[in-house]
Order: structure tokens, then sequence, then C-alpha cells
């Protein structure tokens, strides 16, 4: 059974394994083998340390467990775009996680968080355009792509990466509910 809680600041070093492993197995190729091989544990550390020691008001961290044991997280910033609202900046579920609907219950957490805010409606977030598996989970949930960019700002090598679009939280859950 899942559990889900605020992540704390003892929870850096197990999100940031379970980041790591998730662009290991799914960014290969996108990012160089150097990058995922060597650097990006120490790389994802370095930045979940700085995320939980400093947590802002327009941050949202949630933790999915099962029997104790990070399987998933999700983090966004409220208010992050004038035009697209919340930024889902990370959306990470286990491999042997998937497929069980813990990446929906994130989502829809999010979701309903953003309402409860009452800011803005709206959410998106950027996937990177060779991770084929996210991409139909985002798709499956109604979002639009609206643009693909080059960005450079992770790792050493450029990518592709697609702006997926949420345009109101209201019809996302309504959506999620209608597909159970």
């Amino acid at each position: 059974m899942f559990v889900f809680r605020e992540a704390k600041i003892t929870d850096a070093n197990s999100i940031a394994n379970l980041h790591a492993k998730s662009w290991q197995q799914n960014y290969r190729g996108s990012f160089s083998d150097e990058f995922l091989d060597n650097e990006v544990l120490d790389d994802r550390l370095n930045e979940w340390t700085k995320r939980l020691q400093n947590q802002s008001n327009d941050q949202y961290l949630i933790l999915l467990e099962e029997d104790d044991e990070l399987q998933g997280f999700i983090c966004a910033y409220f208010g992050h775009d004038a035009q697209f609202g919340t930024l889902l900046d990370n959306l990470h579920v286990s491999l042997n996680t998937q497929g069980k609907g813990g990446g929906t219950q994130l989502m829809i957490s999010l979701a309903k968080e953003i309402l409860k805010r009452n800011k803005e409606k709206g959410f998106y977030l950027w996937v990177l355009d060779s991770n084929a598996a996210a991409i139909s989970f985002y798709d499956k949930l109604g979002g639009v792509a609206v643009e693909t960019v080059e960005s450079n700002e992770i790792g050493d090598t450029p990518f592709l990466k697609i702006r997926y679009v949420w345009n109101d939280a209201n019809v996302f859950l309504t959506r999620v509910a209608a597909d159970k």
C-alpha cells in the first residue's frame, strides 16, 4: 500500500538515489555515459540537499513510499510561470512501482494542492524527447505538448525537451477520475 508524505532533509540521499537511477534508466543517449555513470548521483545529491535545506513556500515535495521504502516523488513550484502556472519539476517513480498508479496519484496530489492554493489552475513540465515511456504517460493523462526546445542545463550534452501543459487542474482531475 502506498504512503504519501512530505519530504524532510533526511530524505535527500534516498531522493537523490532514486532520481539518479531514473535518469540512468531513462536518459541514456540524451546525457553522456560519463555523466550518467560517474557524476549523476553526486549532482542529484547536491541538488536535493540544497532544495531540502532551503525549501521555499512555493515548493511542493511529496514522497511515495511502500513498505517504508521510497518508490517515487514529485517536486513542483507554484506560480512559476505567468502563462503555464505551476512547474512540475520532477516526477520519478521506481521501475518496480511503475504501472501501479503511483505517478498518477502523485500528480493528483499536486492538482489538488494547486486548487487548494487557488492562485492558478494550470501546471506544466518538461520531459526529454527520448523518454518515450514518460511521454506516453503524459499523453494518457491529457497533457498537451506545446513546444520542443534544446537545452543543456543538466549534464554535459545538449538535449531536446518537450513542454507538456495541463491548463486546468480541475479538468485533469476529472479526466483521471473518468479513466479509473
